[in-house]
């Protein structure tokens, strides 16, 4: 399943990169038509015609000759920007190619090991599995937040210092470059957003439970009340990163799929800190669903794939998850994950 979404988002950057081109490919056009109207004009100021044409149409033709120069320039400046966006988008496509294969490859080697090897070292395995994930992602996040940002912030200091030298129409081309300031904001908005999914650095600011009330809170900004009741019980106690992580991402599974497609009016939210331990439950209000048509449901409802990813996290982790519901009357989720982690003092 993780393979899927992957090449999802292969596929997403593949037409956002074939939509780079075709943007490059109406520059190209328009700047050769811009060469062609510049050449013909050029023509019509030979020294020959100039002794008999109007002073009126030499000065309209030199005038026209100077708008072509400047919009040739522009042109140029868009193809540029274009280019560089086309390179980002294959570097983050080979760099997505990679990563595919990587997973691939150890997906391949999970098989053979499960047939292979003890259940002492599948279960090593999958945490390392696990871990590597994790770490990849946090790799991922660090890259876009140290380099695709900052060269988005980058390109829209250069947009709009190209809105004070280009003089041809002004108030039109600040309007286009206006216009392009607010989009590539946008942008820069949508990428933070895509390091947060890949790697929340809530977590390491603040830690597990703390990261889990914020999730939730943003959950409910899609409501207008509050739905979601979270409850902490036993001591915390140290966990690993890829843990923790994983915990997190698992309740966050788990509420959005019963605030989009179980029309709950509540939800329960449990974290207990046992000491072998952690259990989850996320209980609902619901609507639930048959239990026995879930491998049935159509590709596009995303609550199937979330409770798969659901059941491939806790598996990863060694752990149980069992699933609870009936068809009008709610759905619970219980998740127990081993762990034999020392109680913080």
């Amino acid at each position: 399943m993780i393979v899927d979404y992957l090449k999802d988002l292969k596929k997403d950057l593949l037409m956002e990169r074939d939509e780079t081109e075709k943007n490059l490919s109406n520059l190209q056009l328009k700047q050769k038509e811009n060469e062609k109207l510049y050449q013909m004009i050029q023509e019509e100021e030979d020294l020959n015609y100039d002794l008999f044409a109007p002073r009126a149409d030499q000065s309209k033709n030199r005038k026209r000759i100077l708008e072509l120069e400047k919009e040739g320039r522009s042109i140029l400046s868009y193809i540029r920007a274009e280019e560089e966006k086309r390179e980002k988008y294959n570097h983050k496509i080979e760099e997505m190619e990679s990563l595919i294969q990587n997973i691939t490859d150890m997906i391949s080697e999970k098989e053979t090991l499960r047939r292979e090897n003890s259940d002492e070292k599948e279960e090593l395995y999958r945490f390392h599995m696990l871990e590597i994930q994790e770490t990849e992602r946090q790799r991922i996040s660090r890259e876009l937040h140290d380099d695709t940002v900052q060269n988005l912030t980058s390109l829209i200091h250069k947009t709009e210092l190209c809105s004070k030298l280009v003089e041809m129409d002004p108030v039109r081309c600040k309007l286009e470059l206006a216009s392009m300031t607010k989009f590539l904001r946008e942008i820069i908005t949508d990428t933070r957003n895509m390091i947060y999914n890949l790697r929340p650095m809530l977590y390491d600011d603040i830690g597990l439970e703390a990261a889990v009330e914020r999730v939730l809170e943003k959950l409910e900004l899609k409501t207008s009340r509050k739905i979601i009741c979270f409850e902490l019980q036993g001591e915390p106690y140290q966990l690993p990163s890829v843990v923790g992580i994983t915990i997190l991402r698992i309740i966050q599974e788990a509420c959005s799929n019963a605030l989009c497609h179980a029309n709950s009016a509540s939800i329960h939210v449990l974290l207990s800190y046992e000491p072998e331990h952690i259990y989850i439950n996320v209980s609902d209000n619901g609507v639930g669903f048959d239990l026995n048509k879930i491998n049935t449901i159509n590709a596009s409802d995303n609550s199937g794939f979330g409770l798969a990813m659901m059941k491939e996290r806790v598996y990863l982790l060694s752990g149980n998850l069992n699933i609870k519901t009936e068809q009008d009357n709610g759905t619970t989720i219980e998740v127990t994950i081993p762990t034999d982690r020392k109680k913080i003092d």
